[in-house]
């Protein structure tokens, strides 16, 4: 059983232990910047990249595994990603096709790229940005339907400016997995968070056709389970960006309802119904 957390983007499946990472190039803070999230990040400039979330994983697959992942994600806690990587080389060492441990090796090795890139590394960050690439393909090959992986990845693509390759990479998983909700999260996700850089850039009708691509995925979603608490949370922060607090009031309520585990909406809430 998975352990349940307030991170909005709560998966069901094996226990995992998701740790925050904020991405030097793509963080995003406050409710209205992190309405995919119930936990707030520090911001930097969102023009300078996009929405990756890096959640580092701990599995239950063996103590000596275990062990060397968790001080794996105490390590990148602490960005110490040279120590971080070192032990969780030792976990795939010991466990060579789990793909959570091919994750969080791909996802060090985004975080370590974005530090080099900060710090004028450029050739350091450009091979640390190609083996984060294949890590999480090589995650995708484990599990076809990773959604860490498909999320980072995107983000990665985003970080080159290869917008056009992101939107593939997951509607192309939405596409194979027609059924299925996660994808139509991401794919939501994505267009959402793209209409917001989009509208700083004064690209305004690219940005209306972004959110209403994110609205009609949501909507999908809530067909198939209404009471998808991050649907309903996101399909909310959409009606407030719009105008409708009624409604988004409403969603969030609803999201509430479904999930409690949200303090940050409940604070949003009571904002907006002073």
């Amino acid at each position: 059983m998975r352990k349940k957390h307030s991170n909005y983007w709560n998966y069901n499946g094996s226990c995992r232990i998701r740790i925050r990472d904020v991405f030097v190039f793509s963080v995003l803070a406050s409710f209205s910047e992190n309405c995919y999230d119930s936990e707030n990040v520090p911001t930097t400039d969102m023009m300078k990249g996009f929405y990756a979330v890096s959640l580092l994983i701990l599995f239950i697959s063996g103590c000596a595994t275990q062990n060397q992942t968790a001080e794996g994600i105490r390590y990148y806690g602490q960005a110490q990603y040279d120590a971080a990587m070192a032990a969780f080389q030792s976990a795939h060492k010991a466990n060579p096709n789990d793909p959570d441990t091919l994750y969080n090796i791909a996802a060090t090795y985004h975080q370590s790229a974005k530090v080099s890139l900060l710090s004028g590394q450029t050739a350091a960050a450009q091979q640390q940005y190609e083996l984060a690439a294949q890590y999480y393909q090589l995650c995708l090959v484990q599990n076809a339907n990773h959604a860490d992986a498909y999320r980072g990845l995107a983000a990665l693509h985003m970080d080159w400016h290869d917008e056009e390759k992101a939107f593939q990479l997951l509607d192309g998983w939405y596409k194979a997995n027609p059924v299925a909700v996660e994808p139509k999260l991401e794919l939501a996700r994505l267009h959402q968070e793209y209409a917001r850089i989009c509208v700083i850039q004064g690209r305004t009708e690219v940005a209306q056709q972004c959110r209403s691509n994110a609205e009609t995925l949501l909507q999908m979603v809530l067909t198939m389970e209404p009471s998808n608490y991050r649907a309903l949370r996101a399909s909310g922060y959409l009606k407030e960006e719009s105008g409708d607090i009624a409604g988004a009031v409403f969603d969030y309520q609803r999201s509430l309802q479904a999930y409690p585990q949200q303090p940050d909406l409940e604070s949003r809430i009571a904002a907006l119904t002073k």
